[in-house]
């Protein structure tokens, strides 16, 4: 099992400009990570090289910095939204972001990106919910396969602010459902489990990981105490990272430990952050330890 963290290409300012993508991969490097997931969650701003029609050429010059500084990319993130919102339904322009971030992954090296599940919140949420995402992956995953690429679905949460309402897939039996379903067409669909969105439904998530079994290819890790999806390294929230550890190697995952730890410090002073990273890495590697 190896370590990685996320670099986001895509996290501008107000003003839409963006601190260069390069400088992002050397400060990794520097830092010690030599594994890296790709977030292109915010892809669609309109100031983003995917809009640009030498985007395939940026994911180029990105694998070469990468590897010019030993470092691989192992998994990445498409973007996403509630495409099962009947107000919008799905967003075309979006879309086009969505399968351009799928072949960039491709370019980079990585083997599968990820996406979120969508929820019906009008309807009757699970048969619904279930039959919009079926007919939305179905059609990525028959792009994703072109490009050797896999997609892993995540696992959602009641998330604050939801009120009552329950979010597809924040439950691990209808997250192997959908992705069961998906599977009996295609071979390339599989797991990404989210540590800190399971901490705000289950208390002890070994059983959801046994449950997961073969289906688990990525991982999400962040901690929280079980109230908002914080993304906090581990060891600062509730999560038992002791049963967690041992519980992955006993189903056998062969894939990633990938933090997606993206506000780690930012009130905190320029001089000390990279010390914070410095120690999520060998936060990280203990973890993995304890996995044998």
């Amino acid at each position: 099992m190896r370590l990685s963290t996320t670099v986001n290409f895509f996290i501008y300012e107000d003003d839409g400009s963006y601190n260069a993508y390069r400088e992002d991969l050397r400060h990794y490097a520097a830092l010690g990570f030599r594994n890296l997931d790709a977030i292109f969650c915010s892809a669609a701003n309109p100031s983003s090289p995917l809009r640009t029609d030498r985007w395939q050429d940026w994911a180029k010059a990105m694998r070469q910095e990468a590897e010019d500084l030993g470092i691989t990319f192992v998994q990445a993130h498409m973007p996403y939204y509630n495409f099962c919102h009947p107000a919008t339904g799905i967003i075309e322009d979006t879309e086009e972001i969505a399968r351009r971030s799928i072949v960039c992954a491709q370019i980079l090296g990585a083997k599968w990106t990820v996406s979120h599940p969508a929820t019906d919140f009008a309807a009757s949420m699970t048969e619904t919910s279930r039959r919009k995402n079926v007919e939305y992956f179905s059609r990525h995953l028959e792009f994703a396969e072109k490009y050797g690429m896999g997609i892993c679905i995540e696992n959602m949460a009641d998330f604050p602010g939801q009120g009552y309402k329950r979010s597809y897939c924040a439950q691990v039996e209808e997250l192997c459902e959908l992705v069961d379903t998906l599977g009996n067409k295609y071979s390339n669909v599989g797991v990404c489990w989210d540590f800190g969105h399971a901490n705000l439904v289950y208390g002890d998530q070994v059983p959801c990981l046994r449950y997961l079994s073969h289906r688990l290819k990525v991982t999400h890790v962040h901690d929280n105490r079980g109230e908002f999806d914080e993304h906090r390294p581990p060891y600062l929230g509730n999560v038992n990272w002791e049963a967690i550890m041992p519980t992955l190697k006993e189903i056998g995952y062969q894939g990633d430990f990938s933090f997606e730890v993206i506000r780690m410090g930012p009130h905190v002073p320029e001089y000390l952050r990279d010390s914070l990273w410095v120690h999520l890495r060998k936060v990280g590697e203990y973890l993995i330890s304890l996995a044998g």
